[in-house]
């Protein structure tokens, strides 16, 4: 026998509309005041439980301006201990291996071409290279990537618990919502390397994108909580949900889309709030409204959210494109050219516009010089 479909009757649907329409500032607020509100909600009114242990101390700090993003120093008291562990052949291998670390202290050299340089295998290098990466202070300098790294710190913080060590780089992949793993993630370092950093002065950011060399990965502060409501508040617990999942397409939609930017090396792609509306199953003014008044932390600095999102001229390309194309062409080329050559050479780069468009983004480019 088939289930019968629940039927709503007209005037409950009518309550729980308008208790959703109430709730809907929820997605206005950043998710430091969201977070304050539901503290506040959850003293008033026995129907809501917010389950938050640790507020991830990733999402209070960036780096401090004009400061190195690390100090000499801590490669310096890497090399002083490799020196103090080491010698002989083993030394210069160490070595060779701590000049492979980028600013995080990651480690992206090649071990074939270590080995290979110094008449060793593989496993010879590798094994030095986990003996600097468990042994030598900072903890886990020289890990390959973000999630050998944090493998490396629940190995210390929590040995012999290989169950949570498998949840914890689970919810590192957006994979689990392991209330616990969830927890311990959130106090742990996301790099070996953390140079001056000092507290955000917007409070928080709702977002971080990291970059471990390799890999990117999206954490969203939302993540690191739980709210169960009941009763009246039950629909608080459906826009929260909402929220957060409208939250996590727009972080997937900008790593897809603006990675470069994030590293400094290309300009805004052009991305629209409709694309995440679209994904998301949301309509366009819940997007907008979940955008709104909230910030990223990139490899690069802290952004608002909608600063990514850039409409496509009718070439199918972003103006920061468009500009960045011209730009090049200008540095390349010697000699003054005209507008109507450089529409012609946009062409070879499958950029087709006209030169009146050519001469508008000139225009622009040298307003900026």
């Amino acid at each position: 026998m088939k289930d019968k479909p629940i039927r709503v009757l007209p005037q409950v649907r009518t309550s729980l509309l308008l208790k959703i329409e109430n709730s809907l500032e929820l997605l206005l607020k950043t998710s430091e005041e969201l977070l304050q509100e539901l503290e506040l909600k959850q003293e008033e009114n026995p129907q809501i439980k917010l389950t938050l242990k640790t507020r991830p101390r990733w999402f209070y700090q960036e780096y401090a301006e004009h400061q190195p993003i690390f100090s000499q120093s801590e490669i310096s008291k890497v090399e002083e201990q490799v020196r103090y562990e080491f010698d002989g052949l083993d030394l210069d291998i160490a070595l060779e291996i701590i000049s492979g670390l980028n600013h995080k202290g990651f480690f992206l050299g090649d071990i074939g071409e270590i080995a290979k340089h110094y008449g060793v295998s593989p496993e010879y290098v590798e094994e030095i290279r986990e003996f600097i990466m468990k042994e030598i202070e900072p903890l886990g300098v020289a890990s390959k990537n973000l999630e050998e790294f944090i493998l490396v710190q629940l190995e210390e913080l929590y040995p012999k618990e290989e169950e949570l060590h498998r949840e914890v780089l689970r919810v590192l992949k957006g994979k689990s919502r392991d209330l616990r793993a969830r927890e311990v993630l959130s106090k742990l370092k996301l790099s070996p390397f953390e140079g001056t950093q000092v507290a955000y002065k917007g409070g928080s950011v709702d977002v971080v994108f990291e970059y471990d060399g390799s890999q990117w990965y999206v954490f969203l502060m939302e993540d690191f909580w739980d709210v169960e409501a009941v009763g009246s508040l039950k629909p608080i617990t459906f826009i929260l949900e909402m929220r957060r999942r409208v939250m996590r397409v727009v972080g997937d939609l900008i790593l897809e889309r603006q990675a470069g930017f994030m590293l400094g090396k290309e300009p805004l792609k052009s991305l629209t709030l409709s694309e995440v509306a679209q994904r998301a199953e949301v309509s366009l003014s819940t997007v907008s409204r979940i955008v709104s008044r909230k910030y990223a932390k990139t490899p690069i600095g802290v952004f608002p959210l909608r600063s990514f999102f850039l409409r496509e001229t009718k070439e199918g390309y972003s103006k920061e494109e468009i500009m960045k194309a011209i730009k090049e062409i200008l540095q390349s080329e010697k000699g003054r050219l005209s507008d109507q050559e450089i529409s012609k050479l946009l062409k070879d780069k499958g950029i087709h516009i006209a030169r009146r468009t050519v001469n508008k983004y000139r225009r622009m480019l040298e307003g900026r010089s």
